[in-house]
């Protein structure tokens, strides 16, 4: 039974589905939970040789890999057979949640990561539970995630093909570019989040007991060199990386930020000149800047060029207008980019999570009437015969 054909009440009331690892699903995933301004990305490789620039801020990385060994006992995740120091206490900046349940470790890895992100905006309810299971220990926030009927229903709500909505067994996983060939059977799949916190890089596996310290890092934006080692150790794994970077929104948001920076370090300075220059500039926009974005736009350092024109035109009024405008402009057309992509995130959210249930059980009930259904299922081995699913 396809998950579209569940209503909101199955999905969340039953059992976690099995998801695929592709990346277009995981940024539907987290968009869904209330993440904004960030994608997966898969990740080929991820050895001594290669850095991923290019992909810009990555916020942490999903590791999917099939498990070692017995894994009817005690799972213990990736390499179950390192003896991990125990630590007497928890760190209390490491946001940590447990796996309780099967199936859960796709959207458990995505929390287990946004949730330790400040710089990834999120959702009032996912703020609110993020305050709400701070205090608790890792199991009693796994049960919470478990028994959350909203998360339950967005994850179950990505299931792909027909049988993910009730096979609740996980699936034998081979790798071919970003997409997954399933065969059913006992072996067992999982997914590990690594995510750097306060200058320490952190394994964080729903099957241990606790975060796992694997290094530290003095440049944040290439700290996963961190998890390099522990990731290409093990031989013979078949696995998918996931990067969660940011997407065209995020990306935006950024530079929408830029320029409200220097907008303001311009008012302030013509203010300091002439307060009288406002008489004569009308156009402006109203988006709220805090102290804290003001802040992160500091931190990223990436309006240098627009700094350094500032301060060559310090005292010239004419020319820290000049600066202003444009400014101006770039933001106004950054925010219509945003509304137009929101909208269609937005559409497939609708598209993803509407209840078809009805629609698709009165349809099969009218074929049933007419006496169609029966040929119907018998034609349909030989209307699939010969494809290959993916």
């Amino acid at each position: 039974m396809s998950s579209l054909l569940l209503s909101h009440k199955e999905r969340a009331e039953g059992p976690w589905v099995k998801l695929q690892s592709d990346p277009n699903l995981f940024t539907a995933l987290m968009y869904d939970l209330g993440v904004r301004g960030a994608k997966a990305t898969e990740v080929f490789v991820l050895d001594q040789q290669d850095n991923f620039d290019e992909l810009g801020q990555i916020f942490g990385i999903v590791f999917l890999f099939k498990m070692i060994g017995d894994v009817s006992g005690d799972l213990r995740g990736l390499n179950k057979d390192v003896e991990y120091e125990p630590i007497e206490e928890l760190p209390k900046n490491v946001y940590f949640a447990n796996q309780v349940v099967e199936n859960a470790c796709a959207t458990l890895a995505i929390l287990n990561i946004v949730l330790n992100c400040p710089q990834l905006e999120i959702g009032q309810e996912l703020k609110e539970f993020k305050d709400f299971t701070w205090e608790l220990p890792p199991a009693t926030r796994g049960c919470t995630i478990a028994n959350h009927p909203t998360f339950r229903q967005i994850h179950n709500s990505m299931a792909r093909h027909p049988e993910d909505a009730l096979i609740v067994e996980e699936p034998v996983r081979k790798k071919k570019k970003s997409e997954i060939v399933e065969e059913l059977s006992n072996e067992v799949y999982h997914y590990i989040a690594y995510v750097p916190v306060d200058g320490q890089v952190w394994q964080l596996d729903g099957l241990f007991p606790h975060p796992v310290n694997i290094g530290g890092y003095d440049d944040l934006k290439h700290w996963y060199d961190s998890a390099r080692g522990i990731i290409n150790e093990p031989e013979g794994l078949e696995y998918v990386l996931l990067a969660i970077t940011k997407d065209q929104l995020g990306i935006n948001q950024d530079r929408i930020n830029d320029c409200l920076y220097i907008k303001k370090l311009v008012e302030e300075r013509l203010d300091e000149i002439n307060r009288s220059w406002r008489e004569a500039n009308f156009e402006d926009v109203d988006v709220p800047f805090t102290e804290e974005e003001q802040a992160k736009v500091i931190d990223r350092g990436n309006a240098g060029m627009e700094l350094l024109n500032l301060s060559l035109c310090h005292d010239d009024i004419e020319k820290l207008e000049q600066l202003r405008s444009p400014m101006i402009g770039e933001i106004k057309v950054l925010l219509e980019d945003n509304e137009r992509e929101i909208k269609l995130k937005e559409v497939e959210k609708e598209r993803r999570s509407f209840d078809y249930g009805f629609f698709f059980r009165e349809f099969i009930s009218i074929l049933h009437e007419r006496g169609e259904l029966r040929d119907l299922l018998a034609s349909a081995p030989e209307m699939y015969e010969g494809e290959e699913r993916y």
